[in-house]
């Protein structure tokens, strides 16, 4: 018989007190099912806090009736995550220099493909717009637009640059993928819903990470959760970071951050 391993997490004790508490006030104000807060470490893919709700108590996991709260929300499961996405459609435009952040279009409020008509979430026109007001503003019309500048071999392209449609390798069990098959078919609808999120599914950690290579200067880091292992003997075992690709340029990272910076301030 051997004795096991010490495993000495990335987690930060104060990072995750705080994100459970926030998630629990987040859960209670919208009478939600359930939630999740992730905190990753860009430049590195350090996992600093992961709270899932509805949670258990592993002291006494075996008198839990519903099965499904072993699941964490954060890694195996997926979503229609919607806006959040915008960004790296964005950074697709602005990579291959077909658009700059200052570039307008005219928002006349709503964009028709074939029998479908996309408007913006408030359903308004905002006439001329710039593309940093288009992510200020979450325009679903200026993605549209931003998308079909693209082309969608190279909206395509970037959503599987940034990790979309394939697991992050994250050291944790059940990691499920998320897709973005849909876009195999080649349907202009459904690259002008998944430019701002929609008809696409991904894991909260997918989309961490590849927002997460925006402030990492264009770096896609692979996200982990064992800091180090210390066996008997004393011997450690240390995770270094590993970066996964470059998915856009830095120049695009940093006119990416500033425009998302005004998205806050503005």
């Amino acid at each position: 018989q051997k004795n096991g391993s010490d495993v000495i997490l990335t987690i930060d004790d104060n990072v995750e007190a705080k994100s459970e508490e926030v998630l629990r006030v987040a859960k209670e104000k919208w009478s939600a099912d359930s939630g999740g807060v992730l905190v990753l470490e860009p430049a590195t893919g350090r996992i600093l806090a992961m709270a899932g709700d509805p949670s258990f108590d592993p002291n006494e996991f075996g008198k839990e009736k519903d099965l499904s709260v072993f699941l964490n929300p954060l890694v195996e499961s997926v979503y229609e995550l919607g806006s959040v996405l915008k960004p790296l459609t964005m950074a697709g435009a602005l990579d291959a220099n077909i658009i700059t952040p200052t570039s307008t279009y005219m928002d006349i409020g709503e964009v028709k493909i074939g029998g479908y008509r996309i408007k913006n979430f408030d359903g308004n026109a905002y006439g001329l717009e710039t593309m940093t007001q288009v992510l200020e503003k979450s325009l679903n019309t200026g993605m549209v637009y931003v998308a079909r500048m693209m082309g969608h071999d190279r909206q395509r392209d970037i959503l599987q640059r940034f990790g979309l449609g394939t697991p992050t390798g994250v050291d944790m069990p059940g990691e499920v993928t998320g897709s973005i098959a849909n876009l195999n078919a080649g349907r202009d609808i459904d690259f002008a819903t998944a430019a701002f999120g929609q008809g696409v599914s991904v894991t909260p950690i997918q989309l961490a990470a590849a927002v997460g290579a925006i402030a990492n200067g264009g770096k896609l880091m692979r996200p982990y959760v064992i800091d180090r292992m210390v066996d008997d003997a004393g011997n450690e075992t240390k995770k270094t970071p590993q970066v996964v690709r470059e998915v856009i340029r830095k120049e695009t990272a940093d006119a990416l951050t500033k425009m998302l910076v005004s998205v806050v301030q503005n």
